[in-house]
């Protein structure tokens, strides 16, 4: 697969909003109205106080994206100190089947270990079962005991993975 992956440059950031928004409604894990799809569109504050990917496809269209934060950046909702946070990973629907989201977690875990971060940590919700399986592939495992959010429509599930860099996640 011909991908590169990189922090976002101002000019993407359009692309990266909308990419984001579509994937979360064409998905149905929010309906276009909702209230979130205002965070998920807000793709320059990201990248002003947190760290957004690309995966760029050869011809430079934005294929996917994931966000990675650190305390204190308001987009580390769960994350303490030690730990970086993944969010909003989206790829486009027409660039699906190609192991993307896959690429853009293995490099936020890459630039997690760049950050110091002892501790990776992510939110998902009950429902998305393909990024669960991608996520415990990666070697991130389920913490109940973080669950949160209490919004009587979502179950908001935590996984994380220890980052050792002596250790590859696999």
């Amino acid at each position: 697969m011909s991908v590169e992956v990189r922090p976002v440059r101002d000019h993407e950031l359009p692309a990266v909003a909308e990419l984001v928004a579509r994937a979360y409604v064409v998905d149905g894990l929010i309906t276009p109205d909702h209230e979130y799809v205002e965070e998920l569109r807000a793709a320059a504050d990201r990248a002003a106080r947190a760290t957004v990917l690309v995966a760029l496809d050869p011809d430079g269209t934005v294929a996917g994206t994931v966000t990675l934060a650190v305390p204190p950046s308001p987009y580390a909702e769960i994350a303490t100190d030690g730990e970086a946070e993944i969010r909003m990973l989206a790829v486009d629907p027409g660039a699906r089947g190609r192991g993307l989201g896959e690429v853009l977690m293995r490099a936020a875990i890459d630039e997690a270990r760049d950050t110091g971060a002892r501790t990776l940590v992510l939110t998902t919700i009950d429902t998305m079962r393909s990024a669960h399986r991608l996520y415990e592939r990666l070697g991130l495992v389920r913490a109940p005991e973080r669950d949160w959010g209490d919004d009587p429509d979502y179950e908001l599930w935590v996984y994380v993975a220890p980052l050792r860099s002596e250790l590859e996640v696999p």
